[in-house]
Order: C-alpha cells, then structure tokens, then sequence
C-alpha cells in the first residue's frame, strides 16, 4: 500500500514539472514565431503571438519582452492611448527593471505629441528618481535593450537628463 501511495506521489510531481516544462518550450516557440513574423514585417502576427505568451504563459522568461512589445505595436499604430496603457502596465509590473524607464521614456513622449504637460511632469519626475545613480568616474550610463519588434534602444542617464535612442536616432531626451 505505501509503494503504491508513493508512486502516486511521484506521478503527480512528475505531472506538474511535466507541464511546467511544456508550458515554457510553447513559450520559446511562441516567442520564436513573435520574432520572426517582426522580422518580415508582420507586426499583427507577432503582436498575437506576444499576446499569446502572455495569455497562456504568464511566468515565462519571455513575458516582459511580450509586455513591452504591446506597447510598441500600439505605438508603432499611432494608438497612442493603448500605447499609453501598455507601458503604464509595463511600468506597473516591472517598476525595478531598466526596461521600465524605456517606457517611462515612451510615456513621457506619447505626452509630448498629445501635450499633456501635467503627465509629462509626473513622467519626468519619476525619470528622475528612478534609480539613485552615482556617477563617480563618468558622466554618463548606458543601457542596451532590443525588442520584440527588432528596434535596438539605447538609454543614456545623464546627471540632469535621460535620452533615449531608437535604432541610433534620438528619440526622446527627459530632462531633470
């Protein structure tokens, strides 16, 4: 009776890994097929599939590219109010990861065209004191980030400012 409850016991472990396992290969694939429909341009298709990871695999490694890829599309579109509230989400989920002041930076912007100054400050303001950062032997910092959607950013942290680059064209400069 105890060899049976036992192997019971490791049948459903062995369940639970097994679907956590599958669970995170249909991510990768999901992820796989996002970049690839990017890549050739067919944005709503990987805008689906980075739906779909965060839909069906909401702990996968690849949910905050999936994130922030929402806000890109939206974006790209010109839809900036879902735009807005896709890297309001974004900030919201993963307030401590420098991809969140990426979209501080595409929210204060999306401000900027729709001149909103009252948001742009509270956007500024939050840039600003979004990492205490000591800048003892340079001026500046850098961080790198590409996205789902193949755009290459570039975040430059200033003493007074943040810039932000978008395939190597500023496109968005908060200053302090």
């Amino acid at each position: 009776m105890m060899k049976l409850y036992v192997i019971i016991l490791s049948l459903l472990w062995q369940g639970c890994f097994w679907v956590t396992c599958v669970k995170a290969s249909e991510a990768d694939l999901e992820w796989k097929e996002a970049i690839g429909f990017a890549k050739q341009g067919e944005t709503d298709f990987a805008f689906m599939d980075f739906q779909t990871i965060l839909d069906d695999c909401p702990h996968s490694r690849h949910c905050l590219g999936a994130q922030f890829a929402l806000g890109e599309y939206y974006f790209l579109q010109n839809n900036l109010p879902m735009a807005s509230e896709a890297f309001e989400d974004f900030y919201a989920q993963y307030p401590q990861h420098e991809e969140a002041l990426i979209a501080l930076a595409y929210l204060f912007q999306i401000a900027k065209i729709e001149n909103r100054p009252h948001d742009m400050e509270g956007y500024r303001s939050k840039a600003a004191s979004f990492r205490q950062l000591t800048f003892i032997f340079n001026d500046k910092k850098s961080f790198r980030f590409s996205s789902g959607f193949q755009r290459k950013y570039k975040l430059v942290y200033y003493i007074n400012k943040v810039e932000l680059y978008v395939n190597d064209k500023l496109f968005t400069e908060i200053p302090f």
